[in-house]
């Protein structure tokens, strides 16, 4: 199953729609066994980015992907800094076939990011929050991955094992991943969130986990709803609640 993901904070917008991707599910991770920590928080590392802002536009499957290819980057240590490596998820919406703020998947970003790459946001331009006319040029440099794929070994279908998103976070940095962001989720102000929503005709909604924290039981998840919403941008979120976790991908760039 594929989702249509594209949550914005308005209850009288719902982007949930099924969609199927030729191409999704097509590469599987090739995880390695790694032993796991009780804790881990990826942005302690100083690859994780700014908390950014999809405004009033379903484009949360934009922002998940771009972080992850962000995370590749700066994990590689080539990215410049996860301060300063901000890739443009406006060019996305702009420059290439999707469903801009209607909603997508966090895989579209990915193939494009592997077969072309993405450009900096400094380059680029600024986020409008709308797709526009392509201000793409050649002079531009556009920053590939090297390959992306599922955490687990089914192509992604349904919430991703724990053991699975754990060892890919630890190998990749962060990953990216679906939820049902119900009034609850979208709600949520600190604390560990408990499960409130289990139906996966929810999903509606694309982010990227970071860490975990086994004494809570929790995931870190990144939003792209601003620093003003959760715990400065972040929640903390019961392993499998809501299915966080659904399709979890990472992104992966060699060093040179």
């Amino acid at each position: 199953m594929s989702f249509h993901k594209g949550h914005v904070r308005r209850p009288d917008k719902d982007h949930l729609i099924a969609l199927s991707h030729a191409k999704h599910g097509e590469r599987l991770a090739g995880m390695r066994a790694v032993p796991l920590p009780a804790k881990w928080d990826s942005r302690a590392h100083g690859i994780i980015g700014p908390i950014k802002d999809q405004g009033q536009c379903g484009s949360c499957w934009d922002f998940s992907g771009t972080g992850c290819v962000e995370v590749a980057y700066n994990k590689a240590g080539i990215g410049g800094g996860a301060t300063s490596f901000i890739l443009s998820e406006e060019y996305t919406l702009s420059c290439y076939r999707n469903g801009q703020c209607n909603g997508d998947d966090n895989t579209t970003v990915l193939d494009w990011a592997k077969a072309h790459g993405l450009p900096l946001t400094a380059d680029y331009g600024p986020y409008k929050a709308a797709p526009g006319k392509c201000h793409y040029k050649h002079k531009m440099k556009l920053y590939k991955i090297d390959d992306w794929g599922f955490a687990d070994g089914n192509g992604g279908a349904g919430v991703t094992p724990t053991a699975d998103i754990k060892s890919a976070i630890m190998q990749y940095g962060a990953v990216g991943c679906a939820v049902a962001a119900d009034d609850a989720f979208q709600a949520y102000t600190g604390g560990v969130f408990q499960s409130t929503q289990s139906d996966p005709n929810q999903i509606d909604h694309d982010v990227m986990i970071v860490g975990w924290d086994d004494s809570v039981s929790a995931w870190i998840l990144r939003n792209t709803w601003s620093t003003s919403w959760g715990e400065q941008g972040y929640m903390r979120i019961a392993y499998g609640a809501n299915l966080i976790g659904t399709e979890a991908v990472w992104a992966v760039k060699h060093a040179a």
